[in-house]
C-alpha cells in the first residue's frame, strides 16, 4: 500500500505540535470542546472572519476529530483491496461500531471509492474517514475526506454519527442497510461512474452507504495490543496500520 499523507499530516501536524497540548482534555462531547477557551482563540484565527455557520460547523467538525485523532495517538488503519472488496461485498457480512481506539482514520485504497459530498456537484474520490468515539456509549462520529490531494487548497468533508448496537446485531444491520437503500435499487456500494464497474470501483451513494461501509471496515481492523494504548505520548506523528 502506498505510503500517501493523511488530512492530519497536510492539514494538521505543525499546529497540533504548537496548538493542541494547550487544548489539555481529550473532550468526547463536541458542544464541550468548543466552549473551551484554548479551541475559541483557535477557531477565531482559522475560520474566515466572513464564514456563515455551516462554515463554522464544519470547521468545528474537523478541528475535533483532528484533535481527537491526536489525543488517541494519531492511528492510522490503511485498508488494503482485498479488506475493501470484503467490506463492500453484497450481504459482507458483520458491522459494529465499536472501535479499537479512542479515535482513528480509515485510509481507504487511492481511487477506488467515489461519491458526491456536495449536492448537485462533481463525484470525488473518497480519501477516508475519520472514525471517533462519541460521549454517547456504542455510537461513532464519522468525518469522511473526499478530494484530498497535495497540491488542492483543502477538500471536501461529510460528516454523521451511528451505532450498530451489539445486543441486536440483526436488527441494526437491517436498519443501516435500509438507510443505505438506493432508490434505484442497486446494492450499496455499485459504481455510478460510468464505467465504474469495468475499473473494480465503488461508489457511496448516501449518508447510510458510508455509515454501513465503515461500520463493516471496523470489523476487520486487528485487536491492539494492550501494552500499546497509544494515549500516553500524544505523539503528533501518526501510526500505520495495515489491513490486508
Amino acid at each position: 500500500m502506498s505510503d500517501r499523507p493523511t488530512p492530519f499530516s497536510l492539514v494538521f501536524a505543525d499546529l497540533a505540535r504548537e496548538r493542541f497540548p494547550a487544548i489539555g482534555e481529550p473532550a468526547a462531547d463536541r458542544d464541550r470542546f468548543v466552549l473551551l477557551e484554548p479551541v475559541g482563540r483557535l477557531l477565531r484565527e482559522i475560520v474566515p472572519a466572513e464564514a456563515g455557520a455551516d462554515a463554522l460547523e464544519a470547521h468545528i467538525r474537523l478541528l475535533h476529530h483532528a484533535y481527537r485523532h491526536w489525543t488517541a495517538g494519531g492511528w492510522v488503519y490503511r485498508i488494503g483491496e482485498r479488506a475493501l472488496r470484503a467490506a463492500a461485498a453484497r450481504g459482507g457480512g458483520a458491522i459494529t461500531s465499536h472501535i479499537p481506539r479512542q479515535a482513528l482514520y480509515l485510509q481507504l485504497p487511492q481511487l477506488q471509492v467515489w461519491g458526491t459530498p456536495t449536492p448537485g456537484g462533481p463525484a470525488e474520490p473518497l480519501d477516508g474517514a475519520f472514525v471517533t468515539e462519541t460521549a454517547v456509549p456504542g455510537e461513532i462520529a464519522v468525518l469522511a475526506i473526499f478530494g484530498l490531494r497535495e497540491g488542492r487548497p483543502g477538500f471536501s468533508a461529510v460528516g454523521l454519527a451511528g451505532r450498530a448496537d451489539a445486543t441486536d446485531p440483526s436488527a441494526e444491520e437491517t436498519e443501516i442497510e435500509i438507510a443505505a437503500a438506493r432508490e434505484d435499487g442497486s446494492p450499496p456500494f455499485s459504481p455510478t461512474l460510468a464505467g465504474g464497474e469495468r475499473a473494480g470501483i465503488y461508489s457511496i451513494a448516501n449518508a447510510g452507504e458510508l455509515l454501513l461501509l465503515t461500520c463493516r471496515l471496523l470489523t476487520l481492523l486487528p485487536v491492539p495490543n494492550p501494552r500499546d494504548t497509544g494515549n500516553e505520548t500524544r505523539e503528533t506523528s501518526e501510526r500505520f496500520v495495515s489491513v490486508v
